[in-house]
């Protein structure tokens, strides 16, 4: 493999559920060369249009316990209570060093590759955190109900979290103010140069 022009940025995108996270990862995807979504593990089973190794790491859980034991994961949590999500140390390491890679992840899975940050040069020297914030949580809760996929609990229980994720706000190296998804994207463009730069 050729090395990616230096240096290469390790995206991380937070924000609550429904500001838009994902559409963000997958444009910068597909319409910037030298990107790549760091594809993230789970235990829960694949859904009909989803593939193995690119959308998700599906393992089962008896694998993924086989795996947090022996160290493999930088972060991973439960998810509504069920299944759990991780990331795979080796598809941030083994990537880093050739390619830019971005990755959707909550605010608690951004503490632990922080942490995880402070023991490995790579990871320290090339993390670059992103919080997408919604303009209010009334905004917020319009795009959730717009989705129609949530009940009126699921939906108080998302919002209080965002309340609690947007408190964090502060912690990030850049805070997209969420607009329209072209402003959103255009953001994310700036700071990524910005990033570029200063890690130059």
């Amino acid at each position: 493999m050729v090395p990616a022009p230096n240096p290469t940025v390790l995206l991380l995108l937070a924000g609550p559920s429904g500001v838009g996270k994902s559409t963000l990862c997958d444009r910068l995807v597909a319409e910037m060369p030298g990107f790549e979504r760091v594809v993230t593990a789970t235990t829960r089973p694949p859904r009909p249009n989803e593939v193995d190794g690119r959308d998700y790491h599906f393992l089962s859980r008896a694998e993924f316990d086989r795996r947090v034991a022996a160290g493999d994961f930088l972060e991973w949590a439960w998810v509504h209570k069920d299944d759990r999500y991780g990331t795979l140390r080796s598809a941030v390491l083994d990537r880093l060093p050739v390619t830019n890679l971005v990755a959707n992840l909550d605010v608690q899975g951004v503490r632990s590759v922080r942490a995880a940050a402070q023991s490995i040069p790579l990871l320290r020297n090339h993390l670059v955190t992103v919080f997408v914030a919604p303009d209010s949580l009334e905004v917020l809760r319009e795009r959730l109900q717009g989705r129609g996929l949530v009940n009126a609990a699921e939906l108080a229980r998302r919002l209080a979290s965002a309340e609690v994720e947007i408190g964090e706000r502060n912690t990030y190296d850049f805070v997209i103010h969420s607009g329209t998804k072209e402003q959103d994207f255009r953001a994310l463009l700036a700071f990524w140069d910005q990033a570029r730069r200063k890690l130059g």
